[in-house]
């Protein structure tokens, strides 16, 4: 403490100058009195040419009105100021600082001394200005490869709507006819067109998928799972069960729905036992969020494979063993994307089976963001 106390007005002058910021003092009105040596080493100025309000000479003239008017308010209501703006340096060039400033005060609580620094922030703005631009050039690829799956996927349910009808021509033409192998590539061929136009469904869903804004209202996610047991016709003999646990909330319900949907359509799909599967759809709170989870006592997914299966086309088994698209996952994933939440694989808490795990804002905005939507 005695050393502290023997500091000199030259030590703090060449701390202040050591300060890898520019640094500045002004009266409690805003006249400046005083900087250090990196302002003047940057803006090849002097202290007669800088007095008072004379820094306003090396702002850039697009930005001196707003700084001299906000730097004004902090001035006359004694609040602290922060501001962002360049600065030309002797070089004639402009740079982005930060700038701070905090009053100084006195027992009574007046105003002494404003004590101010400017932090070059020149780079950290390239930085956020070539962010920005990848941020928009990502967005527009998504859009245009959303919408080349939208058209694709529109423009081939044509031709395959008359493919479908020729098999069925050809299928009357032949009557009597179809025998052995020729009924069997009859009944191959129509597979195959039944697959193509899940398929193309499945593209047109996935191109959908979170776009626009869906309305949100107040959803009993106990009942809508119980309606969903209904509607996706599980096989005789299969269970799915809506836990107590799952909560009435705000949501958009079209994206809540089809993610739900498509979990337990696809956890039937794939199931070893379908007679005697059983699905269970939980919850919890999280913070502000709700946690889903949807859970099968059916074969599971290894854990080498969990993170492949939610890429578009992706499935573990041949497709002529199981019908579908392989997007299911693809899609359940893209709509809590868009909707601020995650979604995770895990093992079934029997140690057979498979949890899949997703989060949903509990208040119908978004969570997290990802600089792309919102």
């Amino acid at each position: 403490m005695e050393r502290a106390a023997n500091l000199t007005a030259d030590d703090f002058r060449a701390l202040a100058d050591a300060l890898p910021q520019m640094a500045w003092v002004a009266e409690p009105g805003g006249d400046i009195i005083w900087y250090n040596r990196r302002w003047y080493d940057y803006t090849g100025t002097t202290i007669e040419q800088m007095r008072g309000w004379g820094w306003r000479d090396v702002h850039h003239p697009d930005h001196v009105e707003r700084v001299v008017e906000r730097i004004s308010e902090a001035f006359r209501t004694g609040e602290p100021w922060k501001d962002t703006f360049p600065l030309r340096g002797a070089d004639g060039e402009y740079r982005w600082f930060l700038s701070l400033a905090a009053p100084h005060r006195g027992p009574d609580g007046a105003i002494l001394r404003w004590f101010g620094t400017n932090t070059d922030i020149t780079e950290r703005k390239g930085m956020e200005r070539r962010l920005a631009r990848h941020a928009i050039d990502l967005r527009r690829s998504n859009e245009e490869l959303e919408q080349f799956a939208y058209v694709a996927s529109h423009d081939l349910k044509a031709p395959l709507r008359g493919i479908e009808n020729l098999v069925g021509w050809i299928e009357e033409d032949l009557e009597g006819a179809l025998t052995g192998d020729v009924r069997t590539n009859m009944e191959l061929l129509k597979s195959r067109v039944r697959r193509l136009d899940s398929l193309l469904d499945d593209l047109l869903a996935y191109s959908r998928a979170g776009r626009g804004e869906a309305a949100v209202d107040r959803i009993d996610t106990k009942a809508l799972v119980e309606e969903l047991a209904v509607l996706v016709s599980p096989p005789e003999g299969f269970t799915i069960t809506a836990d107590d646990s799952l909560p009435t909330m705000q949501a958009a319900r079209a994206p809540l729905t089809q993610a739900l949907q498509n979990l337990i359509g696809n956890a039937i799909k794939h199931h070893d036992r379908p007679a005697e599967g059983r699905i269970k759809v939980e919850a919890k709170l999280s913070g502000n969020v709700v946690e889903f989870a949807v859970i099968d006592d059916g074969p599971g997914i290894p854990e080498q494979f969990r993170e492949r299966v939610f890429g578009m086309f992706q499935t573990l088994k041949p497709r002529d063993e199981v019908e579908g698209s392989g997007m299911g996952l693809a899609i359940v994933r893209k709509l809590v994307d868009r909707h601020g939440g995650k979604v995770w694989l895990a093992d079934g808490p029997s140690g057979r089976g498979l949890a899949v795990h997703f989060t949903w804002p509990l208040d119908g905005g978004k969570g997290r963001t990802d600089g792309l939507d919102g």
